[in-house]
């Protein structure tokens, strides 16, 4: 009872913020980019959240409590480390043309169709995505709040619809730091607790060793019958990271609401900095259960976390871990709903009805959250019956590859055009189809090849379209030139420090890969955590070597910015504050 009533205290709190911030809508920019304001720290935290999904803490906790062990980590810091790259090469590119859409920028090189197409495709993703952090944070939750999944689906979709309703992307913005904060606060309650039971973290090794169990600390493992993830889950997951991190629209949006090109670029390598430490206090206890439940692996799976948060966490703190995954779930529908209603808007309404009042895009952005959260809640609901979530996540494996190529094509080779573009998506689309369901390829080997051959295809075609038809590249005269730096970086002894510090550390984790047999276990777990934040932090130091001073050029001052809600939420020292509490709080529970 007390811990479903700090689960509503949350829910209630986060709806009345989404509300609060509806007086800082104004105009359309406010209500979908959040008027182009946020600071570095809000774009952390909205960026951190996002990407932290329940879907992304249960499942993979779950994973590494069935057999994958540590190797479920790699998924996440590889994705970290990407995140860091886009953030020095993709989201500068991007943020300088100050377009509200990915899908919009496709059209300007490639023709109206090429991006309406996309955008299309995102739009039906999102809706049923939303729906599937929806029913999994219901299916995992509902027994232990002792609340049916139906009426959990329905709890947490109204919330989300209200905030988003309210204030767009300026309310999914700043309750996903609160939520980052719930989830930092929640994922180190939670470590201390299990480690102690199990005697630390030197004896749980040793008693996975003496259980046969060794190869839970192997990070690359082979193609094992029936474990998951193998090295080919993740250099698959690595793959995918690419349109993630790059190109998706609901993790790229957040970083056009900066308020200058090396805000947005600092604030979503803070993110992937902060996530490292995160994930692994939700995963460690996962493989600490392999213990405590042996022979339950089958049972179990995806209710580790709350199964040990119901035997482990005093009442109240336990309240406090489930708003934490309740918030995972909510920031990551919310992020969805606000990046459909912005396509939606902004790439079929506004394109083809130009001319209308802010106001009237405004409301025609909510409208569409809200038939956007109704069908996410519906799929939701059958998804629980169903069992469909699968196949929403194959759904990305299907288009995403060749989604990205178009991006990246465009954003860096001036020679890419519409029909290379079309060819590819065709193209990719359709050999995913056959690989899978004709050579009954896994879904590793057919992500994994995609990329090339949607890279072949879009090169050989935009090149020989050129030469029958002397055809345009597909970019206007002036585009390339707002893509690119507008003046060099400056000399910068930090940044140059940077870019090597960047460097070594990528090369010492590929050795580390390479060379892990020779790691000493657990110790590992630290020497690839190290050497990802180092990799990540390099890149933070390097952004005055890569991003030329021009870029630091900040939209004019809102009444947003100024506000308290900003001066206490995207400020570096309630961060500090929020991290110091939970590592007293998590020694505190180890000592006790």
């Amino acid at each position: 009872m007390v811990n479903a009533l700090v689960v509503l205290i949350y829910l209630v709190g986060v709806a009345a913020l989404g509300v609060y911030l509806s007086r800082y809508v104004k105009a359309e920019d406010d209500y979908f980019l959040a008027g182009r304001s946020l600071n570095k720290w809000v774009i952390a935290g909205s960026v951190m959240s996002t990407n932290v999904a329940a879907i992304y803490l249960v499942g993979p906790a779950g994973a590494a409590f069935s057999g994958g062990g540590v190797s479920a980590l790699l998924i996440a810091w590889t994705g970290n480390m990407l995140a860091a790259i886009s953030a020095l090469f993709f989201v500068p590119r991007l943020r300088r043309m100050k377009i509200t859409t990915i899908s919009e920028f496709l059209e300007a090189r490639y023709g109206v169709a090429l991006r309406l197409l996309p955008a299309g495709l995102w739009i039906l993703y999102y809706a049923c995505f939303a729906g599937v952090g929806m029913c999994t944070l219901a299916t995992v939750l509902g027994p232990i709040l002792k609340v049916s999944p139906e009426r959990l689906i329905l709890y947490v979709g109204i919330v989300v619809l209200i905030y988003c309703f309210s204030s767009g992307l300026i309310g999914a913005a700043f309750s996903s730091v609160i939520e980052s904060f719930l989830m930092i606060l929640g994922g180190l309650l939670l470590l201390p607790l299990v480690l102690k039971q199990v005697g630390g973290l030197n004896e749980l090794y040793s008693t996975m060793v003496a259980m046969g169990k060794a190869d839970y600390f192997v990070f690359w493992k082979s193609g094992t019958a029936g474990v998951w993830p193998t090295w080919k889950d993740v250099v698959m997951f690595t793959v995918l990271g690419l349109p993630y991190w790059c190109t998706s629209q609901y993790i790229v949006q957040r970083s056009f609401a900066g308020r200058s090109v090396r805000e947005s670029a600092r604030g979503v390598i803070l993110a992937a900095l902060m996530t490292g430490p995160l994930t692994l206090s939700y995963i460690l206890p996962g493989i600490a259960g392999t213990t405590i439940y042996a022979g339950q692996e089958a049972t179990l799976g995806d209710r580790i976390l709350p199964q040990l948060l119901n035997d482990f966490l005093p009442v109240g703190l336990g309240g406090l871990f489930l708003a934490a995954l309740v918030a995972a779930s909510n920031s990551t529908a919310s992020a969805l709903l606000s990046s459909l209603s912005t396509l939606v808007q902004h790439d079929f309404y506004r394109r083809f009805l130009p001319g209308r009042d802010s106001r009237h895009y405004v409301w025609v952005g909510r409208i569409a959250t809200l038939i956007g959260g109704s069908i996410g809640m519906v799929f939701a609901l059958v998804s629980l019956k169903q069992g469909i979530i699968q196949a929403a996540y194959g759904l990305m494996g299907f288009f995403e590859p060749p989604i990205f190529v178009m991006v990246a094509a465009a954003l860096f080779w001036r020679g890419a055009n519409g029909w290379g573009a079309a060819a590819c998506g065709v193209v990719g689309i359709a050999f995913n189809f056959v690989a899978r369901f004709v050579f009954g390829m896994g879904a590793a080997e057919q992500t994994i090849l995609s990329f090339p051959v949607c890279l072949v295809v879009l090169v050989v075609v935009s090149l020989a379209s050129r030469l029958w038809q002397r055809a345009p590249s597909g970019e206007a005269p002036s585009l390339f030139a707002d893509l690119g730096r507008t003046t060099r970086p400056e000399p910068s002894l930090i940044g140059r420090i940077g870019v090597v510090w960047a460097v070594l550390s990528l090369v010492a984790f590929l050795a580390a890969s390479w060379y892990e047999a020779a790691l000493p276990k657990p110790g590992n777990l630290f020497i690839y955590l190290g050497l990802m934040m180092s990799f990540v932090f390099g890149c933070y130091l390097a952004v005055p070597a890569i991003l030329p001073a021009s870029d630091e050029a900040a939209t004019a001052a809102s009444e947003l910015q100024n506000s308290f809600i900003q001066r206490l939420l995207g400020n570096g020292w309630t961060w500090a504050c929020i991290y110091a509490v939970s590592l007293t709080a998590m020694v505190v529970l180890y000592l006790i």
